[in-house]
């Protein structure tokens, strides 16, 4: 898969690449007219002190100088516009499997964006020097071969020198890829960790937590100190090291340089256009060594990224388009694990509800009822099992087309930053005001929005902390009912709703059903049972009594093991 994508990236950035290749060649070749300059400078103007030689040498060196420039701009905004490509490319599948990872292996211990940060890594990298330093590195050999015609001496020295930076170089992928790996699982730890620190932060300054949290995260904060240091470290040293011994170098081969010209094997001109070429030759190492820590963060990243894109890749789109549900929703032998759990929380549940229905469903906490509307609504993938709508499985429509068919409010409704009417049309760019507004008045919203300073403008941050709890909640069952849902589940939707809110939800619920919508409504609450047509008991992951409402009510009146108030509690 890594060696498809890549061959695959080749191909579409040919283009690109090819302008890159070139330019590098341009500038490659036109770094000699420096050494020739020099060479010509003390071999033939001094000796013969022509100004106007000099001038036209000048002149002609400043025009190459121009053209290199010219050429490292295109070099340079070359590789950006391929770095700008790739990310584009890559966007929307790294951010699919960021967000599909947890719904399918569960939350891991790191805050969850590991990918979106390879993807930065990655996108860093390619627009930074690195790329330029691994282009430049095959020129190391054509620098080397004038040398060697210079004289094998010259040649010789700087091919040794060669070989220690290279030796260098491979050292430093030794000593920094362990760290660069430990370093990103640490780093997403460490977020995971102030996150919750945030997340948690009245709680912990109700009851004098904070000072603890703080120490808790200190530790991740030690780890991170740590493994940042031990990586900043190691290329700081090899660099220091790489540069010491690069000006060793030229210094040595000036040495040489200077032996032959006393030995009159060469000329003056000689030992300095040595030193140039010397210089340029091990340049390219030395950037290598420089940028290694962002190569080495950027290959790993791209592993990551490749292997995440393979595993929880978006499905193809269909087809072929089925028309929108309208007739059932059917649960066939479903079992149900919480992502990255080996515990079934539903156990072989199979049920049907018609248009119009309305199942209240019931039973003790960890009964797993939460886990099989998840499971109803695509969010959680049934380890056995399947959920049909009108006889089709979910996985044949898109997701984006059947969630437009469903509304689900949470036990914890999120609002994301944004305007109120934003948030109730899902951030739908085509959405209608008639839409919105009436999907407010479904959930007996639309007065209190419009009391608000700016109405359906009026801007919410991340996680509405300026509504109350209950306003989160009435906006999150107008957004749930926004578009008209053939589905609608409600996870605890009245668990902050007061009498007046209680009355909007019931109202919402028989609109759904007037019109042959189907309701699934989670209630700990036996006075939400009155919109309900149907009633499903649920113990220990298993479904152990379904039908119409009161045929459950009256069965349960007179099971002794199941007392109503156990249902409801």
């Amino acid at each position: 898969m890594d060696r498809q994508i890549l061959t695959l990236f080749l191909h579409r950035y040919r283009g690109p690449l090819a302008l890159v290749a070139m330019a590098s060649v341009f500038i490659n070749v036109l770094v000699f007219a420096g050494s020739a300059y020099m060479m010509l400078v003390y071999d033939s103007v001094l000796p013969s002190r022509s100004v106007p030689t000099l001038v036209g040498l000048f002149g002609m060196l400043a025009l190459v100088y121009l053209f290199q420039a010219l050429f490292e701009a295109i070099r340079s905004e070359a590789l950006l516009g391929l770095a700008n490509g790739v990310h584009d490319d890559l966007f929307d599948a790294v951010h699919h499997a960021t967000v599909t990872r947890p719904l399918r292996t569960g939350p891991d211990r790191g805050d969850g964006l590991q990918f979106i940060r390879d993807l930065d890594a990655i996108h860093a990298f390619l627009a930074g020097s690195g790329p330029v330093a691994l282009i430049d590195l095959p020129w190391v050999m054509l620098f080397m071969a004038v040398l060697f015609a210079l004289h094998w001496w010259l040649g010789l020295t700087a091919l040794a020198g060669t070989l220690v930076m290279a030796g260098l170089t491979l050292w430093s992928n030794r000593r920094t890829q362990a760290g660069s790996r430990e370093l990103a699982t640490i780093t997403g730890q460490r977020a995971a960790a102030a996150a919750t620190e945030i997340r948690f932060g009245e709680s912990a300054l109700a009851m004098g937590m904070q000072h603890r949290l703080v120490r808790r995260t200190l530790a991740w904060e030690d780890r991170f100190i740590a493994a940042q240091s031990y990586l900043a470290r190691t290329v700081a040293r090899l660099g220091g090291a790489s540069r010491t011994f690069r000006m060793m170098l030229q210094s040595l081969i000036l040495t040489v340089g200077a032996l032959l010209v006393i030995d009159g094997q060469a000329t003056g001109g000689v030992i300095l256009a040595s030193s140039i070429l010397s210089g340029r030759a091990l340049a390219p190492v030395d950037m290598a060594i420089a940028n290694w820590r962002s190569l080495v963060a950027a290959r790993a990243g791209w592993v990551r990224v490749i292997a995440g894109i393979a595993t929880w890749r978006k499905p193809p789109p269909r087809s072929v388009l089925l028309d929108p549900p309208s007739g059932e929703v059917s649960l066939r032998d479903l079992w149900v694990a919480p992502p990255g759990a080996s515990r079934f929380a539903v156990q072989g549940v199979s049920l049907t509800l018609a248009a119009g229905q309305v199942l209240a469903l019931v039973g003790p906490s960890a009964a797993g009822k939460s886990s099989l509307v998840r499971a109803m609504l695509g969010i959680w993938a049934p380890a056995r099992g399947e959920v049909r709508l009108d006889g089709a499985t979910l996985d044949q429509w898109d997701a984006d087309t059947i969630g437009r068919h469903f509304g689900y409010v949470p036990q914890t409704v999120d609002l994301i930053d944004g305007t109120i009417g934003e948030n109730i049309a899902r951030f739908d760019p085509e959405a209608g005001s008639d839409a919105v507004i009436a999907a407010a008045r479904a959930a007996g919203m639309h007065e209190t929005i419009l009391a608000l300073p700016d109405g359906y403008d009026t801007h919410v941050s991340a996680g509405a902390g300026e509504l109350s709890a209950g306003q989160r909640q009435r906006i999150g069952l107008a957004r749930a009912l926004y578009g008209d849902p053939f589905l609608l589940v409600l996870d605890e939707a009245n668990s902050n709703l007061d009498a007046t809110g209680d009355a909007a939800l019931a109202d919402a619920i028989r609109a759904v059903q007037r019109r042959g919508g189907i309701v699934v409504m989670i209630t700990h609450r036996p006075a939400t049972l009155g919109p309900a047509t149907h009633l499903a008991v649920m113990q220990s992951g298993r479904l152990v009594d379904f039908g119409e409402r009161d045929s459950v009510l009256q069965r349960i009146q007179g099971n002794e093991t199941m007392p109503p108030r156990e249902v409801a509690a």
